[in-house]
Parts: C-alpha cells; sequence; structure tokens
C-alpha cells in the first residue's frame, strides 16, 4: 500500500460527513491533544459539549490533581512562525481566574484547510500533519481579550512533566 493522504477516495468523503467542518476540525483537536495525553500515560477527562460552563474542554488527570485544559484546532495559521494570537472571550477569563489549578490553552494548528491533508497515511504508519501549542492562561501573565500562544511552547508528552509540577507547586509548596 503506498503514500495515501486524499487523491481517490477522498471526494466520497463528503457522501458520508455527519459534522460541520468546523465541529470536524474541533473534534480533530481534542483527539490530537488526546494522543499526546496518551503518549505520556496521563488520563484526561473530557468535559461533556454542552457541560464546558467553566471554559474548558477537560481535565488531565495527574496523581496529586487535575489540571484544566481548553482546546482550539485552527488552519488558519501555520505551524512555523514565533507565535499565534487567539481572541478569548471575558466568560473564559473569568472562568480560569477562579480556577486553583493551572489553566492551559492549546491551540492546534493545522497546515492544511482540507480534511483529507490533516492525517497521512504510508506504509510506515500514519502521520498527524498538525501541531499543538500551549500557554498558562490563569496566574500570572493571565490573557486580556487576546491570547498569544508562543510557538517556542509545543505541546509534547514532556510538557507534562512541566505541567505536573505546577500543579504540585499548588498543594506542596517548593523549597528555597
Amino acid at each position: 500500500m503506498g503514500k495515501q493522504h486524499g487523491g481517490e477516495g477522498a471526494t466520497h468523503l463528503h457522501s458520508i460527513a455527519t459534522l460541520d467542518p468546523n465541529t470536524a476540525k474541533g473534534r480533530f483537536g481534542v483527539a490530537y491533544v488526546k494522543s499526546i495525553f496518551s503518549q505520556a500515560a496521563v488520563g484526561f477527562n473530557e468535559t461533556a459539549p454542552d457541560e464546558d460552563a467553566i471554559a474548558v474542554d477537560g481535565s488531565l488527570e495527574f496523581a496529586i490533581a487535575a489540571a484544566r485544559v481548553q482546546i482550539k484546532c485552527s488552519s488558519q495559521f501555520k505551524i512555523s512562525g514565533n507565535s499565534a494570537t487567539w481572541g478569548s472571550e471575558l466568560h473564559w477569563r473569568d472562568s480560569w481566574s477562579t480556577s486553583a489549578v493551572p489553566v492551559y490553552f492549546v491551540l492546534v494548528i493545522l497546515d492544511y484547510k482540507d480534511p483529507v491533508d490533516w492525517v497521512q497515511h504510508h506504509d510506515a504508519g500514519t502521520n498527524h500533519r498538525a501541531a499543538a501549542f500551549w500557554v498558562r492562561v490563569n496566574g500570572a501573565g493571565a490573557p486580556t481579550d487576546k491570547i498569544v500562544v508562543p510557538k517556542t511552547q509545543r505541546l509534547t508528552a514532556a510538557t507534562l512533566e512541566l505541567w505536573e509540577r505546577e500543579v504540585k507547586s499548588c498543594f506542596i509548596p517548593t523549597m528555597p
């Protein structure tokens, strides 16, 4: 089986689609982030779609406590570059500011607009043609109406070690 990332069969996907394009992109973003959390062997409890009253998509379950995560997915940016800026709503910021544990905003960037190009299948496996970047959105330096996501903060399994330390610091004072 050779490279497959669209091509034949891709035109038929529109006939089976049950999600609108924005919903499909949102679901892809959550699935992509969950795959990174799974790689790190850390559980993620997703908030039910109509129950996101505290402006988070779910909780990342560390042993000591959970961190909260808001996920957005977009093809309006490129993976390369220095940063991406996302508008934040006042009720999001109000909810995040009341959290006693860290809240992270994760932006999944797709370099391709067409869903057929988001995942590339080939003989050696399957690749997601996406990257995720993050920023903490509560505590010091919390966002105003714009969230600036630095692309130096790439979400990887190793990122979760930092996040776990930040969660732990909410409960266990650090030694000087």
